[in-house]
């Protein structure tokens, strides 16, 4: 693959071009269905595809995110292991600059969403690709599962996979060293020229190919190359390219051209390369695609697409890795270059797996596999023809990972020379393994010590026939633990026929059948047989792996035992050559089985094959039987193996201690409350197989592995790592989010993070979102239904933008007015992200736009220790200070412990009530006055305000100690406190809420006190409740001093829509014994008593103001709503009419009591008041009417015994 950044060629050309392409470039050209190949590009910053079996209704485009900032994707391909797509990002700074990157990533189009995800492979490595202008191949290496990265400025690199490393050309050198540069060989045409390959590509493209050819592009010589010697980077001219559309040539290295190779595999020597030119005129392209033969450098046209961009300058056609449904027997085949293969033989064609043997001694090859009937081991046998010395040793191979450990030290057999064939096959009814060879040789070896057990007789036909036998694969049948009868089969390869070695140990050969339509006297001859059988009874199935007639690549054969006729199955693979095969014996089960005898309790002995309950030493098999195990105590097994379709239940209080491994086998494993599952072993453990659900898991101090996908609902309690492998997902759903406690381990590797939305609030709207992740960006925000939107002309235009952002950040140097409606101030601070590559930087809070419908997922490694919020400012304006932070853990955040540094101690938490309004929810640390104690929640974005105008010095200190050590599922949490506090709701006739508090603590005071109050932040609700504090300033908590015999009168601030509306009470704590909380009504004169009546209904009118008309008092006083008609009727008011002063004349039944005065207008609001002392020099109080407009008023008097109200007319 290779990518370029284009230039211009001549507008004539271009015209010329596509006059001839006109009805080419509405789509590519059409190949037969059954050889369609669905082929990607890279487009920029987008993925596009399309079908060549429909390309005019197959086309794709999806820009791709995800990519590191800085980085351009430079290479794209698929993986023939996995089928994954693979691309190469690159950063073109200075080679010794830190900016200089790359990483590997991969590729997913999800079909659902208009995006496709890049995920980053390991930590990426230094690549000295040269600069943007610079062009880079970029192909899988089939064989050995590496990448193969080159450079236009000749330089050559190998990479892994699976964490992105480069491969140490030459490990005995200090450091990394790449391979050699590129460079034409000796005696080749273009000896001494520099060449200039951008676009690489191996044949044998598919999993388990044994050998491959790498093929390169010149593209300033329009040369096809071969490199016979990869590793060293030398270069073959193959031939000359002149691609050609309608006749006119369609030139490589035209000003501004770039092209791309690829190379798609059919089957065994079917192969298609594939080239594609793009070129560029102003903003438009053209890219046009040839077949091209490889051995001569002709092209086919096969189409062109068209469009606006850069176009596309990488391609890979898609390797389909869908497995098939399982069909026939598990095979395990060896092939020539070494890998260990596995594939059903109704399907032969489908590899399943691949993985490299190791482990095998220097200069020993593998001659031989089979498994042990007696346990399902696999064995491997390795031969050294070459040495005078012990060259015969046993192995025991691990079929997953291809490790194979001996079983004891190497004997000496004589077997032959290096062109013999081994055969290589169990006896199972006295569990030796019987050892043949061409020159003859038969012995047998135990398969425990590795030892020879017997020299046998040499090969020879039966009295009568004198032809040499020529014996290298034999098979047993019967193959199962338990078997009493058995019977040898030999292949002949120099005869192709079927015969029976009886008595295998006299070595006596008796011919079946000719193995009829095969010759198999081959050089080399890949020959191996293996018998499957059914245990307990007679049925055996014979499988022989063969290139006949001189093929290169093996066929899988069924062979009839008593005929010796072959039934052709299919080719192995697309085309590999394979030198053993054996048939899959499932291990046999020790240790324990469950049964579910008697219940599902895994406590009952009688639910065990043992009739004893599980230690911490035994192995445990679950396998599908009507009654499931349930562990809901502490129980404790070595090993666990879930069978498929079995349950494992772990409930409430329930912990099964597992020492070992634990191997889900297309099993499901549930869980509630409490139950968990502890992984304790002295050594390194293993979660493998398919998808494991856990209620609750722990890590043991040695460590864990998640080789599977691994999902956690509640707790991952880690007393040592988890190594994820990208498989662990912490789930978050309406059950709750998943959390992790670094006790004394951590996650290593990128996991799933995920994020649900509370429905009840509002279907779409603005939440506060926050990484718990290192190394995401602003586009792990999108799901299947919701794609993240950035313009960075917002942060210039304003609203007025299109497309209008979604995902916002906070920036309080944007506030640069005072003295607007709020919230137009404070909104200022939000930005948008200049792209969706740009970093979730950890300790920061984004607000998003999205349904709430969405689970965000977040990629990544998980967070873990300090994270540090520093250099906070704080500047003159009145919303100045102001800071979007957020939890940066995959946990909740106690906010009590959080460090802080010139910074309230409030934190604000937004909650949507529509798409773009909302309520803030508050809470002061360490004051659990709000009744709620300061749990965030995992994810949760919140604002914070620097205390000091005109500081930069602010600091929030975020670490392990701030994470709860037990499971909480907050968005927050409540909890008991000791300071009396009133919790008010405003409720709207739709549903909204807003909230305020009232606390009382002796260090507070009227004023605001950035460590007792929080500010009331307006989100663009219609509602707002508010308390008011000295200055007019608008509190959501409202810390007074302590109470005692004073009344405590606090004004509200109620702005709610026109019509019916609520005000309730929400919490009412820990008032002093005989102390009252009423709520007042100016406009109405109502008194409410909120223990008595915690709700009170009122109608709004419009242009009603929002504060005067209600007030909280406290006081332990008893106070009536309206006092009697005597004592209304004692009190005077004169003059009236009144101008400058009105005079009040109290009754003697209200001396010793404070009365408190208010002046009153027709629409309820307050234009004066005053209180008049309980202790007084004189019953006459007076009330300045100095500013107050002519009209008729209301004058109240709050006494003891109830609300007095005299009418007052002022001229």
């Amino acid at each position: 693959m290779s990518t370029v950044v284009p230039t211009f060629f001549t507008s004539g050309f271009w015209r010329r071009t596509c006059g001839v392409l006109a009805l080419g470039v509405l789509g590519l050209a059409a190949a037969p269905a059954a050889q369609a190949q669905v082929v990607y590009g890279l487009s920029g910053t987008d993925l596009t595809s399309v079908n060549l079996a429909s390309p005019l209704t197959s086309q794709t485009r999806q820009p791709i995110t995800g990519i590191l900032p800085g980085q351009t994707l430079v290479g794209l391909d698929f993986r023939p292991a996995t089928g994954e797509l693979y691309a190469l990002g690159y950063n073109a700074a200075p080679a010794d600059t830190a900016a200089n990157t790359a990483n590997l990533y991969v590729i997913t189009q999800n079909t659902a969403t208009p995006v496709a995800t890049a995920t980053v492979v390991g930590s990426g490595s230094k690549l000295r690709l040269g600069s943007a202008t610079d062009r880079i191949g970029f192909d899988f290496n089939p064989t050995v599962d590496r990448i193969r990265v080159v450079s236009t400025n000749d330089n050559n690199y190998r990479l892994n996979p699976n964490d992105g490393a480069i491969v140490d050309s030459n490990p005995s050198v200090g450091g990394v060293q790449r391979d050699g540069n590129l460079a034409y060989a000796a005696g080749d045409p273009n000896a001494g020229q520099n060449p200039f390959v951008g676009a690489a590509a191996y044949t044998n493209s598919f999993i388990g190919a044994a050998s491959t050819t790498l093929y390169y592009i010149d593209e300033q010589r329009s040369l096809l190359l071969r490199s016979d010697a990869p590793n060293a980077g030398t270069l073959a001219t193959v031939a000359l390219l002149t691609p050609s559309a309608g006749g006119n040539p369609t030139p490589i290295n035209a000003p501004g051209a770039s092209t791309d190779l690829d190379i798609f595999t059919f089957g065994p020597g079917d192969q298609q390369a594939y080239l594609n030119v793009n070129q560029v005129s102003g903003g438009s392209f053209i890219s046009l695609l040839y077949r091209v033969n490889l051995a001569d450098g002709t092209t086919t046209f096969a189409g062109a697409v068209n469009g606006s961009g850069v176009g596309i300058t990488d391609i890979a056609v898609r390797i389909n890795r869908t497995a098939p449904a399982a069909n026939g027997q598990l095979l395990y085949a060896v092939s020539t270059n070494n890998n260990l293969l596995s594939f059903y033989s109704g399907t032969p064609n489908f590899i399943n797996s691949a993985v490299p043997i190791t482990g095998i001694a220097a200069g020993q090859t593998l001659v031989g596999t089979d498994f042990r009937p007696a346990t399902g081991q696999l064995y491997g046998f390795g031969y050294d023809a070459t040495t005078t010395g012990n060259n015969a040793q046993l192995y025991v191979i691990n079929p997953a990972t291809g490790a194979a450990t001996s079983v004891a030290a190497a004997i000496r057999l004589e077997l032959g020379g290096l062109t013999a064939n081994i055969g290589f096959d169990f006896n199972p009814t006295v569990d030796l393994i019987r050892v043949v060879s061409t020159n003859r040789r038969n012995y047998r070896l135990n398969p425990t010590t590795g030892a020879l057990a017997f020299t046998d007789g040499l090969l020879t036909y039966a009295a009568g026939d004198t032809t040499t036998p020529r014996i290298g694969s034999v098979a047993y049948t019967n193959s199962f633990a338990g078997s009493t009868t058995t019977t040898l089969y030999d292949i002949d390869e120099l005869r192709s026929i079927l015969a029976i070695q009886a008595p295998p140990n006299n070595g006596t050969l008796t011919p079946v059948g000719s193995i009829t339509g095969l010759s198999l006297n081959n050089t080399p001859a890949l020959v191996d047989l293996d018998i499957y059988s059914v245990a307990g009874s007679s049925t055996n199935t014979a499988f022989l792996v063969a290139n006949p007639n001189g093929f290169t690549t093996s066929n899988l054969y069924t062979l009839d035992l008593t005929t010796g006729n072959p039934s052709l199955m299919g080719p192995i693979g697309l085309g590999i050559p394979v030198r053993d095969v054996s048939a899959f014996i499932a291990p046999v089960v020790t240790g324990f089985t469950w049964t579910g005898a008697v219940s599902t309790d895994w406590g009952t002995a009688g639910n065990w094959s043992t009739n004893q309950v599980p230690t911490a030493t035994d192995d445990v098999t679950i396998p599908n039987v009507a009654n499931d195990p349930v562990v809901s105590n502490a129980q404790q097994a070595r090993s666990v193996t879930l069978g498929s379709g079995a349950t494992l239940t772990t409930t409430n209080g329930g912990t099964l201690t597992v020492n070992g491994t634990f191997t889900n086998n297309g099993g499901t494993t549930l869980g509630s409350g409490s139950g968990t599952v502890a992984f304790n072993g002295p050594a390194a453990q293993t979660i493998s197989g398919t998808t494991t659900f856990f209620q609750n898991l722990t890590a043991g101090p040695a460590g864990v592995t998640a080789a599977a996908p691994v999902q956690v609902q509640r707790v991952l309690l880690l007393n040592g790592n988890l190594a994820s492998n990208g498989n662990l997902t912490l789930l978050s759903n309406a059950t709750g989010t998943a959390h992790v406690i670094n006790a004394a381990g951590a996650v290593t590797g990128n996991a799933t993070v995920q994020r649900s939305i509370n429905n009840a609030t509002a279907p779409v709207g603005y939440r506060h979102y926050s990484s718990p992740v290192l190394n995401t960006t602003v586009a792990d925000l999108a799901t299947p239904g919701y794609t993240p939107v950035v313009n960075p002309d917002y942060n210039s235009q304003g609203n007025t933008v299109t497309p209008f952002p979604t995902v916002f950040g906070y920036d309080q140097s944007r506030v640069t007015t005072s003295g607007s409606p709020r919230p137009v101030d404070f909104d200022k601070g939000f930005f948008s992200p200049a792209s969706l590559a740009d970093p979730l930087v950890p300790g920061r809070g984004y607000t998003v736009n999205i349904p709430a419908s969405e689970t965000v997922d977040f990629v990544g490694v998980p967070n873990n220790g300090s994270v540090v919020q520093g250099a906070l400012a704080r500047g003159s304006q009145t919303e100045s200070g102001w800071h979007l932070l957020g939890n940066p853990y995959p946990s909740p955040l106690n906010w009590d412990f959080v460090g802080r540094s010139n910074i309230d101690a409030a934190v604000y938490v937004y909650q949507p009530t529509g798409q773009y309004a909302g309520t803030y929810r508050s809470y002061v640390a360490n004051s659990d006055t709000t009744g709620q104690r300061g749990l965030l929640a995992v994810a949760q974005g919140f604002f914070v305000r620097v205390s000091t105008p005109n500081s930069n010095n602010g600091q929030v200190s975020f670490t392990n100690a701030a994470r709860p050590g037990f499971y909480a599922n907050p968005s927050f949490s409540r909890g008991a406190g000791t300071s009396p506090l009133v919790r008010l709701n405003l409720r709207s006739a739709s549903g909204l809420l807003d909230e305020t508090m009232v606390y009382f603590d002796p260090q507070a005071t009227a004023g605001f006190d950035s460590e007792y109050d929080a500010y009331k932040l307006q989100g663009g609700s219609s509602l707002l409740l508010a308390t008011e504090a000295l200055g007019n300033l608008q509190l959501s908590v409202n810390g007074l001093p302590a109470l005692g015999t004073t009344d405590a009168e606090v004004n509200l601030v109620v702005q709610a829509p026109v019509g019916a509306n609520t005000l309730e009470v929400a919490n009412l704590l820990r008032l002093p014994a005989g102390t009252h909380a009423y709520l007042r009504d100016a406009q109405t004169s109502a008194l409410i008593d909120l223990a008595a009546q915690p709700s009170y209904s009122f109608t709004r009118v419009a242009g009603a103001p929002a504060t005067g008309r209600f007030s909280l008092l406290i006081t332990s006083r008893q106070v009536l709503a309206t006092a009697p008609a005597a004592l209304a009727q004692q009190v005077a008011v004169y003059p009236n009419p009144a101008r400058n002063l009105v005079s009040v004349a109290l009754p003697a039944a209200l001396r010793g009591q404070a009365v408190a005065l208010t002046l009153v207008n027709t629409l309820g609001q307050v234009v004066t008041q005053r209180t008049v002392p309980a202790t007084r020099p004189t019953d006459t109080a007076t009330v300045p009417l100095t500013g107050v407009a002519a009209g008729v008023y209301t004058l109240r008097l709050q006494t003891g015994q109830g609300v007095v109200n005299k009418r007052l007319v002022i001229e």
